[in-house]
């Protein structure tokens, strides 16, 4: 027993008031022996684990275990006793505990060792629950997925359009020089071998025939195959700035978010429009980095029958050239970018019968600025 008195009107809790405290915690909080018995065991412990106080106190906390510590726990404790070279204690790790009714559930373990005198020690563990985070990780894991697939789809839509627009002329001319030429040859008569007029035949032939299918992938990339459905442009911001942001800690960019609230819902692609938020966010961060003092404002608001999203940074801003141009395709304000990814975004948004825009600012920095239109239930249907 300590000999330190407690100051006169100190708070000075009750044994039934510190189980109550410990019963009260969000995290599971087990005491065992230097036997690996139960001697405590909380509330949160059995909402985890799904056994009441009374099937675990006295028992070997290995009952929480999954192979192989269910097996090897009291040879742990045995080792450290002996050794006193610690695994988890001080440490702490991420393990996997045993439910009563056999499922698994992830854990992140906190040990901490309490000595009295020369009595064996006692061990405290901690238990945090990492079902959420790991659902979350998961989430975040199959949307990046789900984005990058869109973004090869949209990437390979949009330079396929590109290329049928380079190519759309240059066939042309290349039609009307060989019927022109087959012109010329049947104007010669005779000298001119009968081959040669088949060849010409063939050649006009095949370059319609490379004319029509460049009109098919035009037509086809303008379609787009979309799925989509009514969402909240919020959450798709709110999930998108999430993923933009991962990795990005330490870069010193304060992220603001100005969302409205009770915004009309949209009908769109989620995917999509994640992707285009993405895309914005990420091409403020780049534009920041290094920098200092940088910001980044997301906001969402209504503008009439469209809602509006928002991306502005205070970075070195948009030459008035760049500005006329950045959504153009293989056009790039970074040194080693390709030029597609506002291409894709301008492709997307004016799929979804939207606009966006990049808005002249009289300091520096930029605003991006995508206007999607409200759902109208009567049309949504047949949207996309």
């Amino acid at each position: 027993m300590s000999d330190r008195k407690v100051p006169t009107g100190a708070w000075a809790p009750s044994e039934l008031m510190l189980h109550e405290v410990i019963d009260a915690a969000l995290d599971g909080m087990v005491v065992i022996d230097s036997r690996g018995t139960v001697l405590l065991y909380n509330a949160a412990c059995e909402r985890m684990f799904g056994y009441a106080r009374h099937e675990v106190l006295g028992k070997n906390v290995n009952l929480l275990m999954t192979a192989p510590d269910h097996e090897n726990h009291d040879t742990y404790l045995r080792n450290y006793l002996r050794s006193g070279t610690p695994r988890v204690i001080g440490i702490g790790r991420d393990v996997v505990g045993q439910r009563k009714d056999g499922s698994t559930i992830p854990l992140r373990l906190a040990v901490g060792e309490l000595r009295q005198g020369a009595d064996p020690p006692l061990f405290i563990g901690t238990l945090h629950d990492l079902t959420q985070q790991r659902r979350d990780r998961r989430r975040i894991d199959e949307l990046q997925s789900e984005l990058m697939r869109v973004t090869r789809v949209s990437a390979v839509g949009q330079m396929g359009a590109s290329l049928a627009h380079e190519l759309t002329q240059p066939l042309a001319a290349i039609v009307g020089f060989v019927e022109a030429s087959a012109a010329l040859l049947a104007r010669a008569g005779d000298d001119v071998p009968a081959q040669v007029h088949e060849y010409m035949d063939r050649a006009v032939t095949q370059a319609h025939r490379a004319g029509e299918v460049v009109r098919h992938l035009r037509d086809f990339t303008r379609r787009g195959a979309t799925e989509r459905e009514v969402g909240d442009i919020n959450a798709v911001v709110e999930e998108a700035l999430e993923l933009a942001t991962l990795g990005s800690a330490g870069r010193g960019i304060e992220l603001r978010l100005d969302l409205a609230r009770d915004l009309p819902p949209v009908f769109i692609d989620q995917a999509q429009i994640q992707q285009v938020v993405l895309n914005l966010v990420r091409n403020s961060l780049d534009a920041l980095s290094g920098g200092d003092a940088g910001v980044v404002i997301i906001g969402t608001r209504r503008r009439g029958k469209r809602v509006e999203v928002t991306v502005e940074d205070n970075g070195p801003g948009l030459a008035r050239d760049a500005r006329e141009r950045i959504f153009d395709p293989f056009v790039s304000t970074k040194p080693d970018g390709l030029g597609i990814g506002l291409s894709i975004c301008r492709t997307i948004i004016e799929a979804h019968g939207g606009e966006i825009v990049a808005d002249a600012r009289p300091a520096n920095g930029a605003t991006f600025r995508v206007a999607i239109p409200v759902f109208d239930e009567g049309e949504g249907q047949d949207a996309g």
